[in-house]
């Protein structure tokens, strides 16, 4: 669905004659598409609107993929706006005043000596036309540019980091780490007469809702994604390691045809399972590994990544193939709570509404549970805590507006701790006009049917 590619012949003969070959992965978006180039014309065209007082400087991803990434992932923000999957170290500067759209492109890097040619489009117009672009410049002139546009009053908008305290430097230093705290140090020390502010909110608000060529690529990844952690269930067994689940899933996605994981695969059993092990995990050399255990739960948070689009989907699979009766009556009271949230998305709904629902129904079920556990969970789960959710997109997970709209991606991921065992699912829901999508669909919800999908396993 995303193969035909309509391009326009004179540009396509500039581009290829200045040595320009845009990617051509699976499912990629690149500037021959005619859709995709008309809708980051619009998303660029949006954000103008909201700068006019000034410049939102967006900057590609710097250097190479880390050599035991799966592949190389632009910044998010840059590809929302230009689609250029590659186009390493490039800036585009969105002038709200002037609504001009420039591309201040870095030199050719080098390897063995050699330039690699080809990563970013010619500074000619040819190439400018076919991405919608006002110009295409070399870098040389991004300061001298910006300087210019800073004298005449123009204010500086940057995106802003997610998380800024892990920019790796104590208190009055300037980060060491982190793409987007580093981008806005250089920036503040290049210019500093310069009114640096935060895009945030603004790019939060656009990417919120998605479009028609973006739902049905994160259907595709959710589809595979979903396949994925079928691969999981088949390799999950006692003696068996949370590396090999993570193999399985790894393998699973690249032969579906993606790009290889959203985010390293979570396979986490156990007392792994925690919050504190999940996030030790990413601080760990082994991530944790461990055998899996008979009796014990495995938490598998997985994504697929196709067309530089992220995806997040997720089920507490028990590592002998069925729950206990404790564990299922945990699990369903999960699962009917995080059901009745579902049924209350449509377009206009709160968060806190789908949150409420959720808690409601839980409540509900209070009185038939037969367990302490079960009835010690309730009062956990009445708390908007535990009924995480958040949006999927470029970036697998992205901040969750406070209300849902029409076209909006997003994925609820409530979580129980019962002891040493925690519960938790996801899925990919499409918000819309009258109600919600799952796209991830096809995974099983109850105890018995997630026991039948890991005993029809080959394996066992």
């Amino acid at each position: 669905m995303f193969g035909n590619r309509i391009i326009v012949g004179a540009c396509l003969a500039v581009l290829l004659t200045a040595g320009y070959q845009p990617a051509r992965a699976q499912q990629d978006a690149t500037p021959s598409d005619e859709a995709w180039r008309a809708e980051h014309e619009s998303r660029r065209a949006r954000a103008m609107e909201h700068v006019s007082d000034g410049v939102l400087l967006v900057h590609a991803r710097s250097g190479p993929k880390d050599e035991e990434a799966a592949s190389f992932r632009q910044d998010a923000t840059f590809f929302y706006f230009t689609g250029l999957s590659e186009a390493p170290g490039a800036i585009l500067a969105l002038d709200g005043e002037r609504r001009e759209s420039i591309l201040f492109v870095a030199p050719a890097p080098f390897s063995f000596g050699q330039p690699v040619e080809g990563l970013s489009p010619p500074t000619d117009g040819g190439a400018a036309e076919l991405l919608g672009l006002t110009r295409i410049v070399p870098w040389d002139g991004f300061v001298d540019w910006t300087a210019r546009r800073v004298a005449q009053g123009a204010k500086v908008y940057v995106d802003t980091p997610r998380r800024p305290e892990m920019d790796g430097a104590p208190p009055g230093m300037p980060p060491v780490a982190g793409a987007l705290g580093l981008w806005r140090a250089a920036l503040e020390q290049t210019f500093p007469t310069a009114t640096i502010e935060s895009a945030v909110q603004l790019i939060r608000d656009l990417r919120w809702v998605k479009s028609a060529l973006e739902i049905e690529r994160l259907r595709g990844n959710a589809v595979t994604t979903a396949q994925a952690l079928r691969a999981a269930a088949a390799r999950i067994e006692p003696g068996a390691t949370q590396r090999q689940v993570e193999a399985a899933v790894v393998a699973a996605c690249l032969e579906a045809g993606s790009q290889g994981p959203s985010f390293w695969p979570w396979a986490m059993s156990g007392p792994n399972t925690h919050i504190g092990g999940l996030v030790r995990a990413f601080y760990s050399y082994e991530h944790l590994n461990r055998e899996m255990m008979a009796g014990e739960l495995v938490r598998v948070d997985i994504g697929c990544h196709g067309g530089n689009y992220g995806a997040d989907v997720g089920r507490t699979l028990p590592v002998a193939g069925r729950f206990s009766d404790t564990q299922a009556e945990l699990w369903e009271l999960l699962v009917a709570g995080y059901l009745a949230g579902l049924d209350a998305m449509a377009d206009g709904v709160t968060v806190t509404e789908v949150r409420a629902a959720s808690r409601a129904r839980v409540r509900e079920l209070a009185t038939s549970l037969s367990t302490a556990a079960g009835r010690a969970a309730v009062a956990q789960l009445d708390d908007d805590a535990a009924w995480h959710l958040h949006g999927v997109g470029i970036d697998s997970g992205e901040e969750a507006l406070p209300i849902l709209r029409a076209g909006a991606v997003i994925a609820y991921e409530p979580m129980l701790i019962a002891g040493q065992d925690v519960f938790y699912l996801e899925d990919m829901i499409l918000v819309t006009a009258s109600g919600r999508e799952v796209l991830s669909a096809g995974l099983p919800y109850g105890a018995s049917a997630l026991g039948e999908l890991m005993m029809s396993s080959p394996s066992r």
